[in-house]
C-alpha cells in the first residue's frame, strides 16, 4: 500500500510539473492563432464592407502618390494587420512557427478579393541591440516574408513590397524588449496608387 501511494505521489509531482511546464512553454512565443478569413478582413479597404455606388466623386486618399518603396508616415490610416513572425534568434530564418502564420497570409494574399492589391510587408524589432543592427535585421526579414509568399504561395513579387522599420515604431514603447514589438506588418497600400 505504501508503495502504491509513493508511486501515485510521484506521479501526481510529475503531472504538476508538466502542467506547470506546459503553462510556461505556451506562454512563449508560439504560431500565431489566425485565419487567411481574419487577415482579408483586416486587409481589406472598409473591412470588406459593401460599396454603395454614388454620383458623388469618392475623396482621394489624403496621401495618394507617396512612395511605398520606404516607410509609411505613421499617419497613414491604410488597412493592415500585425503578425506574429517568428524567426530564429538574430536571423531571418524562419521557425516552424513562422511558417504556420505565413501560411494563412500567404492563403489570405491569393484570395480574389485581395489579389490585385499591393502590400508592404514591414518588418519590426524590439528594442534590443543597436537602431543601426535593429534596421538591417528587420529589413532582411521582411525580405524573406516577401520570398516567403513569392516561392510558396505564388504571390507576384511587384505585388509585395518588403520594408524594415527596425525598433522605431514599437507596439508596446512602455516595454521596449517585449516579444509584441518584434513582429511583421501587413499594409495595403493599394488606396495610395
Amino acid at each position: 500500500m505504501r508503495i502504491i501511494s509513493n508511486v501515485l505521489g510521484r506521479l501526481l509531482t510529475a503531472g504538476v510539473a508538466l502542467a506547470l511546464l506546459s503553462g510556461l512553454f505556451s506562454s512563449a512565443v508560439s504560431a500565431q492563432n489566425v485565419t487567411s478569413e481574419d487577415i482579408i478582413r483586416a486587409l481589406l479597404p472598409d473591412g470588406g464592407a459593401a460599396k454603395v455606388r454614388s454620383f458623388r466623386k469618392a475623396e482621394p486618399h489624403p496621401l495618394r502618390g507617396i512612395s511605398i518603396e520606404g516607410q509609411l508616415p505613421p499617419e497613414a490610416d491604410l488597412p493592415r494587420i500585425n503578425l506574429t513572425v517568428n524567426f530564429e534568434f538574430d536571423s531571418a530564418s524562419l521557425t516552424n512557427d513562422g511558417i504556420l502564420t505565413l501560411q494563412a497570409l500567404g492563403q489570405a494574399l491569393r484570395d480574389p478579393r485581395l489579389r490585385n492589391m499591393r502590400f508592404q510587408i514591414a518588418g519590426h524589432t524590439d528594442l534590443k541591440g543597436t537602431a543601426a543592427y535593429n534596421l538591417d535585421l528587420s529589413n532582411r526579414r521582411a525580405f524573406m516574408v516577401a520570398e516567403f509568399l513569392a516561392a510558396f504561395y505564388s504571390i507576384p513579387r511587384e505585388r509585395l513590397v518588403p520594408v524594415g522599420y527596425g525598433e522605431s515604431r514599437p507596439v508596446d514603447p512602455a516595454n521596449p524588449e517585449s516579444g509584441r514589438n518584434r513582429r511583421v506588418e501587413i499594409i495595403n497600400v493599394q488606396p495610395l496608387s
